[in-house]
C-alpha cells in the first residue's frame, strides 16, 4: 500500500507520516529531502521533479509526506491525505519554527482557504481530508482504520472565519 500525506507546512504531516510509517512497518519517503535550496534560499522545485523523485523511489509499503506530495501523479497511490489545522493554531506553529512573517501569512491564508485540500481533490477525488489541529494520536488512530478498511467520518473542516483575524493578525 501506499499513502501519501499532503498539507500546509506546520500541519503535521511529518509526525503523522512518522508515526503511521512505523505503525505499520513501511518506509517513509520524505519528498522535502530531496529538494535543494535554491538562490534564496528557499527551497524549490518543480511539480516535474516532484514527479520524477517519487517514480524513482515509490514502492510498495511506503508512506510519502510533503506540502507537495499531493501534486504526484500515480496511479499505484492507495490513499491521498490531506492534514489541516486551525490557521490560527498553524500561525503559532510556523512563527515557533521563526518563518518570515510574509510566510507565514501565505501559509495560514493558504489553509484557511482550504488551498491543498482543493488543490489535492482536482487531481485526486477520493482525497481524504482530517483535522490534526489538536490531537495528532487521534489523527493517526483513525487514519490507521481508514488504511485497514474503515471510514473516516465526513466532517467539514472551514477555516474561512478565521481569515478577518488572520488578516488583523498582520496589520
Amino acid at each position: 500500500m501506499i499513502i501519501v500525506i499532503s498539507g500546509t507546512p506546520g500541519t503535521g504531516k511529518h509526525l503523522i507520516g512518522t508515526s503511521i510509517a512505523k505503525s505499520l512497518g513501511y518506509k517513509l519517503l520524505d519528498l522535502n529531502n530531496f529538494i535543494s535550496p535554491g538562490k534564496s534560499r528557499e527551497k524549490s522545485v518543480s511539480i516535474r521533479k516532484i514527479n520524477k523523485i517519487a517514480s524513482d523511489n515509490i514502492a510498495d509499503d511506503t508512506v510519502i509526506v510533503s506540502h507537495l506530495a499531493h501534486f504526484i501523479r500515480s496511479d499505484k497511490v492507495d490513499f491521498w491525505v490531506v492534514l489541516r489545522c486551525s490557521p490560527l493554531v498553524l500561525y503559532k506553529r510556523l512563527s515557533k519554527r521563526g518563518y518570515t512573517k510574509d510566510k507565514i501569512y501565505d501559509n495560514v491564508l493558504f489553509e484557511a482557504i482550504d488551498g491543498t485540500y482543493i488543490e489535492s481533490i482536482g487531481m485526486h477525488p477520493k482525497t481524504v481530508q482530517i483535522d490534526n489541529t489538536s490531537n495528532p494520536d487521534k489523527t493517526v488512530k483513525s487514519l490507521l482504520k481508514l488504511f485497514k478498511g474503515g471510514r473516516i467520518p465526513e466532517k467539514r473542516i472551514d477555516y474561512s472565519g478565521q481569515i478577518k483575524k488572520i488578516t488583523q493578525l498582520f496589520k
